[in-house]
């Protein structure tokens, strides 16, 4: 009986309402998408920016049974006669991969030479050993005719055609110069030529055709560009040197087996582990994942606030409809249905407002994903590895993580009214407007804020979660952030009654404010939850904005110290963390030499693996300290061995990060690979850096060339002779060699701080996102509460009071409440910029930050809130003294 009157209840009761106020309820839906739009839009770009990582060689090949790199470097060509041997007589394909990185020039008015453009993917591959996999699509490279061909093969073969003039033939293609193929969505119709930024040159290459494809594989991005092996080798210098070598088992009986028999012989091969690692297909998305991990969860937890505020709302207008629906619910009490089914009903008012908030949000979240993808994927090119995330999917998953969502946040919310509902007796009945409930007796209870409190102090001594590869996660550190939240949130309201006695005394002689100040001497529930969002929405706001200026304070603070030189030089290639491109020693030599140069000081990184995770291994010149940056030590070496020639040979400087992730510190010995070998090295200090977050370990330069046999250089510091004008050397420099990024210091210096912000931008929206959400709350609360003294409003209108009187009253109780919200905020803030700095940030990403409070922002914060405050509250006040008094929600 009680399950069949659920329907009737829902139409009778629930539906009557949401049509009586439609601008309300649609209020309610939108506060919730918003919330869950925020949530799906921030999950859509992480998701999408680490699916854009992937070996591009996947899309030629199809996906690898195991890949062979070395530790750190590149592999030797011999090693492959030698895996050859080995695998004689083994039904396995065998691909050798050259891989480098590229950007096209810089526009000749420099408008586009910032860091961060498009970085392009070159892959060199053994075209006639691809042919062998016996598949049209690769043929389709050469323009070969094919037997039974498709429509497919048809298309390929068209499109590798086209480009290529109509005498060249198959040996005309490795015969003559470089050719590359591209992909499809690089342009319409590819050009017959393309100019390429390799290391310090711009290099011309004909277009051979576009990059062929199986219907059934994905289209190679626009990002792609594919030579033979041969050529690449000879364009980056690497001859007799591959990147990695991929491994295709033919299928057949037996796979897997011979797939483990394959991983054995390669494994006892590379001596597990010392020549080269074996690794499993999809490992470098797992490593992509694992290297981001600290990033993407740091976004997701904050694009959560809005989602908290808009759970305060939705408990609050529920909580608020309980109270103006208590003669309705007292009557069907009276009818005999059971406190069950009342509860079940709002249950279902609550399920219904999550599915259509949900749905909605996930359109938002959708549309707001095609925005922020661009500036996750930045961020993640910046400080991670290059991307080609431009545009992010919405799947079956993310579907129903959105629909979820919406429903748990909504359901959460509302049990407590639904519980509130249940419980309301049938002697309700008798009264048409009772008196403002002063809320659960959890949410007056100071002993709880004080605890919330005190639990997230504890919370805030403990470590953080470590993932393999050196990943943590401050999982500690958010639950202290989300308890003080909470009971900062249940303090607050302790604040109205002592603000509503210092005002009595400011407007006592003022009817408008008597009246505003008598409903804040007892504040209602509603005041409370009303205090509690807007207090969450700015601490969090002011303690990201305390963070954010500690933050830049601090890399302003270290840009000085480290970066003395007048000019600094890089490959124009180099767009992202993991470009490969270098400046070869004839340049370097050549701009140490230039008449205008007094010294220069070189730099090279090597990504290497180290304890299983991704970290640098750099070379500068510590022997030489007119030209080392100024470092700022967290333990100063104990003697000035590592700075001396001929004593640093075992030494190294790790950074903090490298520190934090590793667990190492001065005095402790490492382990790094290198081509020559594994080298043991003993810490002799640790200094903080704030460009890496993977950490790095630095050594002596020579050391490194040594090591890798490589004296190619990551960029080159320049110190002009006196009375030198640097941008005319720049402008020089840049005439000379187009393929360089030349960078004054005072360019750079705005370039570090550009891209510093650029990674905040994201936090920058999420933030205000969640302000704008608990302001609209606050009307909501004040609309909702006036709804409830309706009779209220008509004896002050019998009274004399007027319309504008009425707003005015409304407007101090909604200014009292931004106040007591801003206070407490403010307050909170300065807990949460100290967790944010000292445990978050530093368990997240291992950087010692100073700390920094921006007063003027904080300031104009607090301002803002409440001059917002009171605009909306004097209009929904206007609105409520037109409220007649008969009126039936």
């Amino acid at each position: 009986m009680s399950a069949s009157l659920i329907p009737l209840l829902l139409r009778r009761f629930t539906l009557r309402h949401w049509r009586g106020a439609p601008k309300q309820s649609a209020m309610l839906v939108a506060i919730l998408a918003l919330g869950v739009a925020v949530f799906v839009s921030i999950r859509l770009a992480n998701r999408a920016a680490v699916a854009s990582f992937t070996r591009f060689t996947d899309t030629l090949t199809g996906q690898s049974d195991w890949i062979v790199q070395a530790p750190a470097g590149a592999l030797l060509e011999t090693v492959l006669p030698e895996i050859r041997e080995a695998l004689k007589g083994a039904a396995v394909n065998i691909i050798p991969v050259v891989e480098a990185t590229a950007s096209l020039p810089v526009r000749e008015d420099g408008a586009d030479g910032r860091f961060g453009r498009v970085s392009y993917t070159l892959l060199g591959v053994d075209l006639l050993g691809l042919a062998n996999l016996a598949r049209e699509q690769d043929r389709a490279f050469f323009g070969q005719q094919t037997g039974g061909r498709g429509e497919a093969a048809i298309e390929a073969e068209a499109g590798a055609k086209e480009g290529m003039k109509a005498n060249d033939s198959f040996w005309t293609v490795f015969g003559c110069e470089p050719r590359v193929w591209v992909s499809r969505a690089f342009a319409e119709k590819p050009p017959e030529r393309l100019q390429l930024v390799l290391d310090e040159n711009v290099v011309t290459v004909p277009v051979a055709g576009v990059i062929p494809h199986a219907p059934d594989a994905p289209e190679a991005p626009a990002t792609m560009m594919i030579f033979d092996l041969r050529q690449l080798q000879k364009l980056t210098g690497k001859i007799g040197r591959v990147d990695r070598v991929e491994f295709l088992v033919e299928a057949g009986p037996r796979a897997d087996e011979r797939r483990a028999e394959l991983k054995a012989v390669l494994e006892k091969l590379g001596r597990n582990g010392e020549r080269w690692t074996v690794i499993a297909p999809g490992a470098d998305r797992s490593a992509a994942e694992t290297m981001t991990r600290a990033f993407r969860l740091n976004l997701t937890v904050l694009s959560l606030i809005a989602l908290m505020v808009g759970m305060y709302l939705i408990f609050q207008a529920l909580d608020g409809a309980v109270v103006r629906r208590r003669p309705e619910i007292a009557i069907l009490r009276s009818l005999g249905v059971e406190e069950a089914t009342i509860r079940r009903v709002w249950l279902w008012e609550s399920a219904m407002l999550g599915l259509v908030g949900g749905g909605l949000g996930l359109l938002l979240g959708w549309a707001g994903a095609q925005v922020s993808v661009r500036a996750v994927g930045q961020t993640v090119n910046a400080l991670y590895y290059a991307t080609t995330v431009k545009t992010a999917s919405l799947d079956g998953t993310e579907i129903a993580v959105g629909l979820g969502l919406g429903l748990v946040s909504a359901l959460v919310a509302g049990w407590w009214p639904a519980r509130e509902a249940a419980r309301t007796p049938p002697a309700q009945v008798l009264h048409r407007a009772a008196a403002p409930v002063a809320g659960a007796r959890w949410a007056r209870s100071f002993a709880l804020g004080a605890g919330l409190i005190v639990a997230g102090v504890v919370c805030a001594q403990l470590p953080p979660l470590r993932f393999e590869g050196g990943g943590r996660f401050p999982l500690a550190g958010y639950a202290a952030a989300l308890a003080w939240l909470l009971g900062a949130g249940v303090l607050c309201a302790f604040l109205l009654p002592p603000l509503a006695r210092l005002a009595r005394g400011w407007g006592g002689r003022s009817a408008p404010v008597r009246v505003a100040l008598s409903h804040l001497r007892k504040p209602s529930g509603r005041h409370r939850l009303a205090a509690a969002a807007l207090l969450c929405a700015i601490g969090m706001t002011a303690g990201m904005a305390i963070l954010v200026g500690s933050f830049e304070q601090t890399m302003v603070g270290w840009v000085e110290r480290t970066l003395h030189a007048d000019l600094y030089v890089s490959s124009s290639g180099a767009q992202s963390a993991t470009a490969k491109n270098r400046i070869t020693p004839e340049a370097v030599a050549k701009l140490a030499a230039h008449p205008a140069v007094e010294k220069a000081a070189s730099f090279v990184n090597f990504p290497i693996l180290f304890e299983g995770g991704q970290t640098s291994l750099n070379g500068v010149d510590l022997a030489r300290p007119d030209t080392q940056p100024d470092f700022s030590w967290v333990q100063r070496p104990e003697t000035l061995a590592v700075f001396t020639p001929g004593e640093n040979a075992g030494l190294a400087l790790i950074s903090e990060s490298f520190s934090e992730r590793f667990g190492k510190k001065r005095g402790d010995a490492i382990r790094v690979s290198t081509p020559a070998g594994a080298q043991m090295l003993t810490v002799a200090g640790v200094y903080a850096d704030y460009g890496n977050e993977r950490g790095s370990i630095l050594v002596e330069r020579a050391r490194v060339r040594e090591w890798f046999g490589d004296d190619s250089v990551t960029s080159v510091a320049l110190f002009t002779k006196a009375g030198v004008d640097a941008e005319t050397l720049r402008a020089d420099l840049m005439g000379i060699y187009p393929g360089l990024s030349v960078f004054t210091n005072a360019r750079l210096r705005s370039e570090v701080l550009r891209i510093f912000r650029q990674t905040f931008s994201i936090t920058y929206a999420l933030e205000v996102i969640g302000v704008i959400v608990a302001v609209v709350g606050l009307a909501l609360t004040l609309a909702s509460m006036l709804l409830d003294r309706r009779e209220e409003l008509t004896t002050l209108r019998a009274l004399g009071f007027t319309h504008r009187e009425i707003a005015w009253a409304a407007a101090v109780e909604g200014v009292a409440v931004s106040v007591s919200a801003a206070i407490g905020g403010l307050v909170l803030s300065l807990g949460l910029g100290w967790l944010l700095i000292y445990v978050i940030n530093k368990q997240s990403f291992g950087w010692t930050l100073g700390f920094s409070l921006p007063w003027g922002q904080l300031a104009a914060l607090a301002l803002a809130v409440t001059a917002t405050g009171l605009a909306v509250s004097y209009a929904v006040g206007r609105w409520g003294a037109d409220l007649p008094a008969d009126r039936e929600e």
